[in-house]
């Protein structure tokens, strides 16, 4: 397209808007040609943007999306580039003000700004299960082996994204079937409350170690267990044996009671030195549910889970407790969760201070040879005395202790439980059961909405044929039921046809906002709303968003959003390398960074707080792992604290937390690029391209010869990637000062040579010259773009909840949110039910 043929078609399509009547044609023309021309046109297409192949007479969802593009980079300063001629300030209003209104004006059938009907995710088919049977789902995950959720940008209910094959089909059918099962108790007489006490000679039969062993669990006179070591796995725990080979007799709620205490942490004959761990934190017993009968079997580690940690008090028995459901078979077990993880340590402990009983004869030839003939016949004799004598007997370092262990239950809150009653009420027995009556009402409950009769009256047919053809009453309903919950209507969220009306009607409305702050489907009071249509109010939506928030399954809101927005689930899937950063491991930093994310983030929805303390804060919430990870001084113990951060300190905000800064790692080293993305990304909304396929990566620096600035210097020269990592690397340079699981450092490693690596350089630039020289005046920087910030805000949240992604149709009424958090109300409570509020919210 020739610069004429563009100049011409740019007036046509800039006529339009009523604001471009009053301007000179010319001045159109001329800002491309002076500022767009040189860098994005003909055989110039940095960052693959190319304003001469848009064709403004039949503008496209790509070209719309490309002008979009370029007014944004306006508006934040990004371009034209700041060492390119620049336009005057009325020039650039005059240019983004025609290109808005000409979008707004254009009218193209486009599906991006619908929602398309999506399925859902892993994470709201648990949840719904869970609310719609009332059933524990943390005992028994029905989507324990489903296909992992594709993700789009680290959204996992984008529509666009998903698809549902045969072999993902099966696994629905099954799971149906499986928590159906669980969830009936036809014919079941309510099982009488037992309780079990189980003693040390019944939780271990070692009462001797004449050598450190693989795991150390010592009964001692059976009067307690001692752990000293192991890895907190079943065959390295403390359980009842006999017991574990049947586990618990029924599914229900058991209460846990494990009596125990610390011992020898603060007051042991050794040095501290001499053990790999943190005597600063206090010793912790962690307490597990194993779901397999007998845990000494091939695979009975698949599928455990972690129920509880409990700080001991030193040298004090203590009972420690937890209420728990358990499945039928299922048995608790009880481990030093913070503890040495091998022998080695009390092996070395052993050789160093107890050689005697180590090693008898060796030590007694070796004093001899050092304190002459009779030193060597007094050794030999102490050698002999202590022939018998066994390391358990020696060795006093520390250890937890176990005193006792019970189990009581089953416990019900109702009979029978709330699971059959949510499908067939009290009834007990399937031959006195209303079909009718059950299946219209689960149908109803499933497909979130009232039905006609004739929507559901199949069911109850194939029901009854079921029953006619041989099937038992119990057997034919729960194929039923399992029918309804492989149905498209309960596996995809039905929101309407965009042709008959753009707006939500109000029961789709009530499963987008309880899918957006439950992850799960709408309560009774949400369909009661609905049902009588008064839920299309804004101040009703607002009232049920509040109230949704101080529902406790709203936890599920902050998880989802973080594990999204900020891709925390992707934290794990490069695991840090496990000899340079042990303590990631020993001190089970990947949760701990997690739950200060998720803490921080709910304490500013709860209090309201400005969504700008995201960027920068004066606090942050840490348990003891993570405040000795971040060099913070207190009492910290498991449970995690609120505190305030020091001025010099270097946290605070999302950039600080070890949690961000280690997804964007790779686990061995840090990358700028990656952390720039990030930002780019995630805090300003500004994506770069991606990176040219020719161009080859950064080989690694295995000598630590030159830093991960110098090496990048390689791709600042190739001009494909030049502008791109001109705005990428600098935002990631001011990072530099975080290793790659989160610790400040101000050098790099030496990697091999002595002394410490070179000195990090953190400074940088924005495109439009706003300088920074490290990770606080980055911050600051940031704070500065509180707007761009606030959009992208913005756009993360209507995107987490309309499962799809923004388009241009979208951004005048995302810009006008934005503009709302840009003054002194800025609570991210506030914004979340602006957000609910929006017509974007509650459009398809």
């Amino acid at each position: 397209m020739t610069y004429q043929h563009l100049l011409a078609t740019v007036l046509i399509i800039f006529m339009s808007g009523q604001s471009w009547a009053q301007e000179p044609v010319f001045k159109a023309g001329s800002f491309l040609k002076d500022h767009c021309f040189k860098c994005h046109a003909g055989a110039a297409q940095k960052g693959d943007r190319q304003f001469d192949g848009i064709d403004f007479t039949a503008l496209t969802e790509q070209d719309l999306s490309l002008l979009e593009e370029a007014i944004d980079a306006i508006n934040r300063g990004d371009m034209p580039p700041s060492k390119s001629p620049q336009p005057s300030d009325a020039q650039r209003r005059m240019f983004v003000n025609s290109v808005e209104q000409a979008l707004k004006n254009q009218q193209v059938n486009s599906s991006e700004n619908t929602t398309i009907f999506r399925r859902l995710t892993r994470d709201e088919y648990r949840n719904t299960i869970r609310d719609l049977l009332d059933f524990n789902t943390n005992a028994f995950d029905p989507t324990a082996d489903f296909p992992s959720d594709s993700r789009t940008d680290g959204f996992a209910n984008i529509g666009k994204s998903q698809v549902l094959s045969d072999f993902q089909l099966k696994k629905y059918m099954k799971a149906a079937q499986s928590v159906l099962e669980q969830a009936s108790y036809f014919d079941y007489e309510k099982p009488n409350s037992r309780l079990l006490q189980f003693t040390p000679e019944q939780m271990s039969h070692k009462d001797k170690y004449d050598r450190a062993p693989v795991l150390w669990i010592l009964n001692v006179n059976n009067e307690y267990l001692d752990i000293g070591h192991g890895q907190p796995v079943e065959r390295h725990a403390t359980y009842p044996q006999a017991f574990s080979k049947t586990g618990v007799p029924h599914d229900g709620y058991y209460d846990i009671r494990v009596r125990a205490s610390a011992i020898n942490r603060l007051d042991h004959p050794y040095t501290n030195k001499d053990f790999e761990y943190d005597f600063r934190q206090p010793m912790k017993l962690g307490m597990w549910i194993a779901p397999t009968p007998n845990l000494l079997v091939k695979g009975a580690s698949e599928g455990r889970r972690l129920v509880k940690i409990f700080d001991l008090v030193d040298e004090e028995a203590k009972v420690y407790s937890a209420t728990v459901w358990l499945t039928k078979g299922s048995t608790p077990f009880v481990h030093w969760v913070n503890g040495f993880s091998s022998k080695g340590t009390i092996r070395k402990v052993g050789e160093k201070y107890h050689p005697e009983v180590m090693r008898p004869k060796q030590y007694a030839e070796d004093m001899a040879k050092n304190g002459g003939i009779e030193a060597g016949q007094q050794l030999k004799e102490r050698a002999k005395n202590t022939k018998n004598r066994l390391l358990s007997e020696v060795y006093e370092g520390p250890r937890v202790r176990i005193y006792s262990l019970e189990i009581e239950g089953p416990h019900f809150t109702n009979w029978p439980p709330e699971s059959h009653q949510k499908l067939y009420g009290k009834t007990m027995r399937p031959e006195d059961l209303n079909l009718e009556s059950a299946i219209s009402q689960f149908a109803q409950r499933a497909f979130r909405r009232t039905l006609d009769p004739a929507e559901f009256q199949h069911y109850i047919q194939f029901v009854k044929q079921k029953i006619k053809d041989g099937e038992s009453t119990e057997a034919a309903i729960k194929l039923g039921f399992a029918a309804i919950l492989t149905s498209p209507r309960f596996l995809y969220l039905d929101e309407g046809d965009e042709n008959q009306n753009t707006e939500l009607s109000p029961f789709e409305l009530a499963s987008r906002l309880s899918y957006f702050i439950w992850n799960s489907m709408p309560d009774d009071e949400l369909f009661e709303l609905a049902r009588k249509n008064q839920l299309n109010e804004t101040g009703v939506i607002r009232d049920q968003v509040e109230r949704m928030l101080q529902d406790p399954k709203s936890s599920v809101f902050i998880e989802n959003l973080a594990d999204s927005w900020l891709r925390l689930n992707e934290l794990g899937s490069m695991p840090p390398d496990s000899k340079t950063f042990k303590t990631y491991y020993r001190h089970r930093l990947e949760s701990a960074m997690k739950q200060e994310t998720y803490h921080f983030l709910q304490d500013l929805l709860n209090e309201n707080g400005s969504i700008f303390e995201l960027l920068s804060s004066q606090y942050t919430f840490v348990n003891d792992s993570l405040a000795t990870h971040y060099g913070l001084a207190g009492e910290f113990g498991e449970d995690f604290q609120k505190v305030s951060l020091p001025e010099s300190h270097h946290r605070g905000g999302l950039l600080g937390q070890a949690s961000v800064l280690t997804v964007t790692a790779n686990g061995v080293e840090t990358s700028p690029v990656t952390r720039g993305v990030w930002i780019l990304e995630n805090l300003l909304g500004s994506p770069p391209s991606p990176p040219p396929p020719d161009v080859e990566p950064i080989e690694p620096d295995t000598r630590g010869t030159t830093t991960i600035r110098e090496q990048l210097l390689k791709h600042r020269h190739v001009t494909a990637c030049a502008d791109c990592h001109a705005k990428i690397d600098p935002l990631g340079f001011a990072l530099e000062f975080y290793d790659p699981i989160g610790s400040y450092r101000a050098n790099y490693p030496a990697k091999g040579l002595r002394g410490k690596g070179k000195l990090i350089d953190g400074s940088g630039n924005f495109p439009d010259g706003d300088s920074f020289n490290n990770e606080f005046e980055l911050k600051m920087s940031l704070m500065s773009r509180k707007k761009q910030f606030a959009k992208t805000l913005v756009e993360k949240l209507l995107i987490f909840g309309t499962g799809r992604t923004v388009s241009f149709r979208d951004h005048r009424e995302i810009e006008q949110l934005a503009q709302s958090m840009d003054t002194t109300e800025n609570g991210f409570r506030d914004l979340v039910k602006l957000v609910a509020c929006s017509k974007i919210f509650r459009s398809r």
